[in-house]
């Protein structure tokens, strides 16, 4: 690892976490895409294209004159609510500790310096680079709406963090709003009124023996109620409805219809409507890029390439569905979204070198 590598690296993931980029803080989504707008107008010769959806920016970069290269890196600018203290970075024991330093500007960094570094070669690759800034909240208005509108490509690393690992399959993920009917009452009087409490408990029942709730990680299907609100307040009172939100994650033999059927099965006369979907990523592990990405971290890393499946979801997401083979690989780190996120430097430097080797 040469030093000056990990020296930029480093300065370049500490100012983009200086910039609170969380979503409802637009200027400040402006303002770390102006940042990377500023570093890719020192690089000659290269195509950019910047745009905004829905308050959300983006800008893509290719080192050649085309909407659809060989490759295309993804990576998001967006991070979520921190402390203060987090958009400070702190570096020490070869780390960046910072909100967002893991998720995922560490890689936006390596994307950065890679960029700039194909872009001085003599025969320029056919690589392309988006910089979106909406993957926290689903990627609508970032990688979603760049696809719709004609970016394309024939394989995609998203950087999102892997500890070097290749994901090649998550969750989808839908979440489910219920709604269930009561009739209100004086709480002295329960036969006046209907309480929704009792139904909204059998149908939680039914639905934990339905989708068992698991002790350990397991890759299966998983409906969990995460938000439930009863009554207006008043102890006195027979509710008039209860609200519950499920978090469903759901894997690649199941469906939001078959799991929105099981719900309404659950709660016969409840009213059951999605509030937001996002679909499963899937990709053959045994895909000849796959494959050739697994040897490039395996002669960089002295070890086999480790393939895994994860439960949330990333962007990569929508491009397989337009049936582009995409898989996630990214820094070491931990504490994503937590108070304690930090992101090995050395492994950035990794991760750009697995990068400029795979691009060959």
């Amino acid at each position: 690892m040469s030093e000056e590598l990990r020296e930029e690296l480093t300065k370049l993931t500490c100012d983009l976490v200086r910039i609170e980029s969380i979503a409802d803080r637009p200027e400040n989504l402006a303002s770390v895409i102006d940042y990377i707008a500023a570093y890719l107008s020192a690089i000659p010769g290269i195509f950019v294209e910047r745009s905004e959806s829905g308050g959300k920016p983006a800008i893509v970069a290719t080192l050649r004159e085309t909407r659809s290269p060989a490759l295309m890196l993804n990576g998001h600018v967006d991070v979520v609510v921190g402390r203060p203290a987090q958009f400070t970075p702190e570096v020490r024991d070869g780390r960046i500790y910072a909100r967002g330093s893991q998720d995922m500007k560490g890689s936006v960094a390596v994307m950065l310096r890679l960029l700039k570094d194909l872009a001085a070669r003599p025969e320029r690759p056919d690589v392309g680079f988006q910089f979106v800034a909406d993957e926290e909240i689903g990627g609508v208005h970032g990688t979603r709406r760049l696809l719709e509108e004609g970016w394309r490509c024939g394989f995609m690393l998203c950087l999102e963090p892997t500890d070097l690992g290749v994901l090649y399959e998550h969750k989808g993920a839908i979440w489910v709003k219920l709604d269930i009917p009561g009739q209100p009452a004086h709480g002295s009087r329960p036969w006046a009124g209907v309480n929704p409490v009792y139904p909204m408990t059998a149908g939680l029942a039914d639905l934990a023996r339905r989708y068992p709730p698991p002790s350990s990680e397991e890759w299966r299907t998983t409906v969990s109620p995460t938000v439930i609100h009863v009554g207006a307040g008043s102890r006195n009172q027979i509710p008039s409805s209860a609200t519950l939100t499920f978090d469903c994650r759901y894997i690649a033999s199941d469906s939001p219809e078959s799991i929105i059927a099981a719900i309404r099965e659950c709660f016969p006369g409840a009213e059951a409507m999605v509030d937001r979907s996002g679909g499963g990523l899937c990709t053959d592990p045994d895909h000849p890029e796959v494959q050739r990405l697994a040897g490039v971290v395996a002669a960089r890393t002295g070890a086999p390439a480790r393939f895994y499946r994860e439960h949330f979801s990333t962007d990569a997401r929508y491009y397989t569905h337009a049936g582009i083979p995409a898989i996630c690989i990214g820094p070491l780190g931990a504490g994503l979204h937590s108070d304690e996120e930090w992101v090995d430097i050395a492994s950035l430097s990794t991760l750009y070198e697995i990068i400029a080797d795979f691009v060959g």
